[in-house]
C-alpha cells in the first residue's frame, strides 16, 4: 500500500506556515510568492497516523490513500502570519525567495500541489480531525522562527 500525504503539519513541521514565519526574520514581513494563491493540500500529522492505521486494518494490497485534509493558499497564510506579529504582509518575486528561502524552498513555496483523498474517506473511513491549517497561526514555536538566528536551516533540494 501506499500513503500519499499532502503538506504535513503540525508540532515539527517544516511546511510552509513555518517558512512564511522564516521570512519575517529574513525580511522584516510575511512573504508570499505573486499573487500568493499557490496552495498546497495539507494534513496534520495526527491524522497521517491515523490513516495508516486504518491501512493497516483495512487497506488492500496495492491500495493507494491520499492523506488530505484541506487547502489553504499561501497569502491566506502569509497575511495571518502578518497579523500575528504586527507585520506587514507582502509579495516577492521568485527571486527574492530565493534569497529568502533558498532555491529548493522557493520552488516548494511558489508551487501548487492539490490532492483528493477520495479513497482515504470511501473506502478507510477516514476522516481527518484538523481540517485548518490557519489554527497553528500563533505558536510560541513558529513565533521564535520570526527572530533572526533562532531559526533552524531551510529546506535544501533533494541530492
Amino acid at each position: 500500500m501506499v500513503i500519499r500525504p499532502g503538506l504535513i503539519w503540525g508540532p515539527g513541521d517544516h511546511g510552509h506556515t513555518s517558512m512564511i514565519y522564516q521570512s519575517v526574520a529574513a525580511t522584516g514581513a510575511a512573504c508570499y510568492v505573486g499573487t500568493g494563491l499557490n496552495t498546497y493540500s495539507h494534513v496534520h500529522i495526527d491524522d497521517v497516523t491515523r490513516l495508516f492505521g486504518l491501512a493497516l486494518k483495512k487497506g488492500r494490497p496495492g491500495g493507494i490513500y491520499h492523506a488530505v485534509a484541506g487547502e489553504t493558499p499561501n497569502r491566506w497564510i502569509a497575511e495571518r502570519v502578518a497579523a500575528d506579529l504586527s507585520v506587514q504582509a507582502r509579495s516577492i518575486t521568485p527571486e527574492e525567495a530565493t534569497a529568502v528561502w533558498g532555491e529548493f524552498g522557493a520552488l516548494i513555496i511558489a508551487a501548487s500541489s492539490r490532492i483528493r483523498a477520495v479513497d482515504a474517506h470511501r473506502k478507510l473511513g477516514w476522516q481527518p480531525q484538523h481540517t485548518d491549517m490557519l489554527t497553528m497561526i500563533g505558536d510560541d514555536r513558529l513565533r521564535r522562527l520570526a527572530t533572526p538566528g533562532d531559526r533552524p536551516p531551510l529546506p535544501q533540494s533533494p541530492t
